[in-house]
C-alpha cells in the first residue's frame, strides 16, 4: 500500500499541477455530429454531379440531417469506444438508413433508386470514419477530446490496481491518461482533485452493492464518466456482450469461433487452395530446387518434425536454406543465439547459404508447406509451427497455441517475424486463437504480401 500510495500521490500531484494549463476539453460528440454533417453534405454534392443519380438536388440535402440522426441513433455521439467500435456503428447506420430514406422518398414522391441511396450512405460512412480516424490521431497527440480520450482516476483494491495501472500504461491506443489511483471510496474526491472526466472501477467484492450504487450516483452528478473493468486479461473480438436480464448486469463471453462450422469451412478452403496453389506454383518450385542444388551440395528440400494441433507431430516441408551440417554445428553456435525463450535465431547465421538467404528474405522457402496444408497438417494462417524441443519447454498457458493447426503465415509473420520476442510471439498466437475468424484470416493474408515485400524480420 505504501508503494502504491506514493505512486498515486506523485501522479495526482504532477498531473493536477499541469491540469490548469491543459488545453480545453472539447466535446467529441458535437465535433462528430458536425463532421458527419459535412461528410453527408459533400457526398450529396458529389452525387449531384453524377448523371442520373439525383433528379433534384435541393430535396436531396434532407439526407444530411437524416444521416446525422441515423448515426445519433447508434449512440456514437454519447458512447465511448475505440475507432473500430465507432466504425461499426457507422456501418450499422449506413445499412439501416437506406430503407428509411427510400420510404421517405416514396411518401413525398421524390424519385430515388436503392442503388443511389446505398452508395450515398456507404460513402458518408467512409468519410465519417476517416474523420474519426483523424480525431483519434489528434487525441493521441495530446488534445483532450471528451468521449475519445479521458483523464481518469483508477479505483479498486490494492491487489488489482498495480496490474490495471500497468495495462493502462502499456495500452497502444492511449485513450486513458491516469491522473490518480486509490480506493473506490475516495474516487469521487480524487476525480475532482485530479480534474478527471472519468473513473475506472476495478472489481471489489468487499464493497456492498448499495454503496457502489451511491458512488455511481455521485460520479454521475459530478459529470464523471464511469468505466468498470471486468478483470479479464483480454477482450475477444465479437465474443463479448452485455447480458442485462433479471437486473443482474453480466458480461457474457461467447465460445470461440473455432468451435463453430466456420472453422470446418476454413479447413476445407485451406486444403483446396493449397492443392490449386501447388499445381500453379510447381514450375517455380522446380526452378528454386534447381537453384538450391547448384548453390550448395545436398537435397533441395528440408524436412523437419514439428508439432501440430493437439500435440500431433508431423513432417514439415521447406526449401533448404542452410548447409547440410546445420544441425551438427548448432551446439557450437548457442552463444550467438539472439532469440528469447526456447527459440533459436541468429541474425547472420553462418549456416545459411547464398540462395538460402534470398529465399528467407522473400519467404519462398516456405512454399513447400503447401504440401502440409493439402495433407491437413497445417493451415494457410495460424500460429507458428513449433519444434518438439520448444513444446517441451512450454509453460501451461503457452500450450494454448496448440489447439489449432499451425500456419504458413500468421499474426507473428505480419507483425515482425524474427524481430519479435518470444513473449510477443506467444501473445500474438494466443490472440489469434481466441479471436479467430475467416475475416481475420483474410486480413492476415493481405498483410502477408506487404510483410514479404518489405522483408522486415526475415532472416
Amino acid at each position: 500500500m505504501t508503494v502504491l500510495g506514493a505512486r498515486t500521490t506523485a501522479v495526482m500531484t504532477a498531473e493536477h499541477g499541469e491540469s490548469r494549463a491543459a488545453a480545453p476539453l472539447h466535446h467529441a460528440g458535437r465535433m462528430l455530429a458536425v463532421s458527419d454533417a459535412v461528410a453527408a453534405l459533400l457526398v450529396v454534392l458529389v452525387a449531384g454531379l453524377v448523371p442520373d443519380a439525383i433528379s433534384r438536388l435541393a430535396p436531396a440535402f434532407l439526407f444530411v440531417p437524416m444521416w446525422v440522426v441515423a448515426v445519433c441513433a447508434t449512440g456514437d455521439y454519447q458512447l465511448p469506444g475505440h475507432l473500430g467500435a465507432r466504425v461499426r456503428r457507422l456501418l450499422v447506420a449506413a445499412l439501416v438508413l437506406p430503407t428509411g430514406a427510400l420510404l421517405a422518398a416514396d411518401v413525398v414522391g421524390y424519385p430515388l433508386s436503392a442503388r443511389t441511396v446505398t452508395a450515398v450512405c456507404l460513402a458518408s460512412a467512409g468519410l465519417s470514419g476517416m474523420a474519426r480516424g483523424v480525431m483519434a490521431a489528434v487525441a493521441r497527440s495530446g488534445v483532450r477530446l471528451r468521449g475519445v480520450s479521458h483523464r481518469v482516476v483508477v479505483a479498486g483494491t490494492t491487489d488489482v490496481l498495480p496490474s490495471l495501472l500497468e495495462r493502462l500504461e502499456s495500452s497502444p491506443s492511449h485513450r486513458f491518461e491516469v491522473v490518480g489511483a486509490g480506493a473506490i471510496s475516495t474516487c469521487v474526491d480524487a476525480a475532482r482533485e485530479g480534474d478527471a472526466d472519468a473513473v475506472i472501477l476495478a472489481p471489489d467484492p468487499t464493497l456492498p452493492a448499495p454503496d457502489l450504487q451511491r458512488l455511481c450516483w455521485q460520479l454521475e452528478e459530478a459529470g464523471v464518466a464511469i468505466f468498470v473493468w471486468t478483470g479479464l486479461l483480454s477482450s475477444p473480438v465479437g465474443r463479448t456482450r452485455l447480458d442485462l436480464a433479471e437486473q443482474l448486469p453480466l458480461l457474457h463471453l461467447g465460445a470461440p469461433r473455432r468451435f463453430g462450422p466456420s472453422h470446418l469451412v476454413k479447413h476445407l478452403l485451406d486444403r483446396a487452395v493449397a492443392v490449386v496453389a501447388l499445381l500453379v506454383l510447381s514450375p517455380l518450385l522446380l526452378l528454386l530446387a534447381l537453384a538450391i542444388r547448384l548453390d550448395s551440395p545436398g537435397p533441395a528440400f528440408f524436412r523437419q518434425t514439428r508439432v501440430g494441433r493437439d500435440d500431433a507431430p508431423f513432417t514439415m516441408w521447406k526449401l533448404r536454406t542452410m548447409t547440410c551440417d546445420a544441425a551438427a554445428v548448432a551446439p557450437d553456435l548457442v552463444a550467438l543465439n539472439e532469440a528469447s525463450g526456447p527459440l533459436f535465431k541468429i541474425h547472420r547465421d553462418p549456416r545459411i547459404t547464398r540462395v538460402g538467404r534470398w529465399l528467407r528474405r522473400t519467404s519462398l522457402d516456405e512454399l513447400p508447406q503447401l504440401i502440409n496444408v493439402a495433407l491437413g497438417h497445417m493451415s494457410l494462417v495460424g500460429p507458428r509451427p513449433a519444434l518438439p524441443s520448444e513444446v517441451a519447454a512450454y509453460l501451461p498457458d503457452v500450450r494454448h497455441r496448440l489447439v489449432v493447426r499451425p500456419g504458413i503465415t500468421g499474426l507473428w509473420q505480419v507483425s515482425g517475424r524474427s524481430d519479435l520476442s518470444w513473449d510477443d510471439t506467444v501473445h500474438l498466437d494466443q490472440q489469434y486463437v481466441d479471436n479467430w475468424s475467416l475475416l481475420l484470416d483474410a486480413r492476415i493474408l493481405l498483410r502477408t504480401a506487404g510483410a514479404v515485400l518489405s522483408g522486415r524480420g526475415a532472416y
